[in-house]
């Protein structure tokens, strides 16, 4: 006979047991199961079942969406929602004092100031030609195709990803999928709470989250399409909070238009060089760059990648100085 006391004990033991096991079943996502990168994530694993149905109905695989959504076992995250609301709503209700563009200055590579901080190195030059030597047919190659030098094409892949470097910590596929489906204040309270006067705003507030969820769903949408017709997995593609990816940083529905096939593969895989220059270089041709541009005209065209003039400049200064190097 056991003593009643150690009894009590071996029972309590095992119902510890019990619900330890209940709480690790998988496929069951826990209500405070907290997102990649630290935020709290919003518990509405039911909206990956609508998204999924969405996409099907819009004319993807079902049989391919259902398998892949029934992978995703974490709720959605609040986190591009969250950071894209707070990013409109400071803009528009809490505007800071308008600071004085900067005025350009004059340098001597001739490529007007400001750049990024510590980009326009020789150290940095001499990385992106090493690159270039390295991946010589892929420049060659896209520079004769789309007439875009082929310092230009380093320089923006440094810019945007150190030469593919970093290539951002999300994955492309859950960050778009949770910003189409985070459309309610309520869903993004932990942001919220810290923009001054937001409870006034709310009707605003919505209609921008709606918006925005609207965006992100033609942008997972093209993403799919592009992993199911490359055989790519979605959860296998990082990305940037908002969904872009590879080594140029190409929107998913930039990929109809612009990407290219660059090694003839069969697959454009934006996280190959050969692929990711070729399609850089084709949306800048197909922007307006063409031969015996001047600084004003590159720049209009690097800004159509990405529309502030120091990000322009940057590239510019730095493929100079590329070209420069002995």
């Amino acid at each position: 006979m056991f003593p009643a006391s150690r009894l009590y004990s071996m029972i309590l033991g095992l119902l510890a047991l019990s619900l330890a096991a209940c709480a690790q079943k998988p496929g069951i996502p826990s209500q405070n199961l907290v997102a990649e990168n630290g935020q709290e994530s919003v518990s509405a694993t039911k909206d990956w079942q609508a998204l999924s149905l969405r996409l099907q109905r819009d004319g993807l695989s079902a049989e391919r969406t259902s398998a892949l959504f029934a992978r995703l076992d974490i709720p959605p995250s609040s986190i591009p929602m969250g950071t894209k609301v707070k990013e409109l709503y400071s803009n528009a209700f809490l505007p800071r004092p308008k600071a004085r563009p900067p005025k350009p200055i004059e340098t001597k590579l001739g490529i007007p100031g400001p750049w990024f901080k510590g980009v326009v190195t020789v150290e940095n030059a001499k990385k992106c030609r090493e690159f270039m030597n390295k991946h010589a047919v892929a420049f060659a190659r896209a520079e004769l195709d789309y007439g875009v030098p082929s310092e230009v094409a380093a320089a923006l892949l440094f810019v945007e990803t150190r030469l593919g470097g970093y290539l951002g910590k999300h994955n492309a596929f859950y960050m778009l999928a949770s910003m189409s489906v985070v459309r309610e204040p309520e869903d993004i309270p932990e942001y919220l709470e810290k923009l001054k006067g937001a409870e006034d705003h709310l009707p605003w507030i919505r209609e921008k989250m709606e918006i925005k969820g609207e965006w992100a769903y033609k942008e997972l949408k093209a993403l799919l399409t592009y992993c199911y017709a490359n055989n790519i997995d979605p959860l296998e593609v990082k990305g940037s909070i908002y969904g872009a990816f590879g080594l140029c940083q190409f929107m998913p529905t930039n990929l109809p238009r612009y990407g290219v096939d660059g090694n003839k593969d069969g697959v454009i895989d934006l996280f190959t060089v050969d692929d990711a220059v070729a399609s850089l270089s084709n949306y800048l041709r197909k922007n307006g760059w063409k031969s015996g541009l001047s600084v004003t005209g590159q720049t209009k065209v690097l800004r159509s990648y990405n529309a502030m003039n120091i990000y322009a400049h940057t590239i510019l200064a730095l493929a100079k100085t590329i070209r420069q190097l002995p």
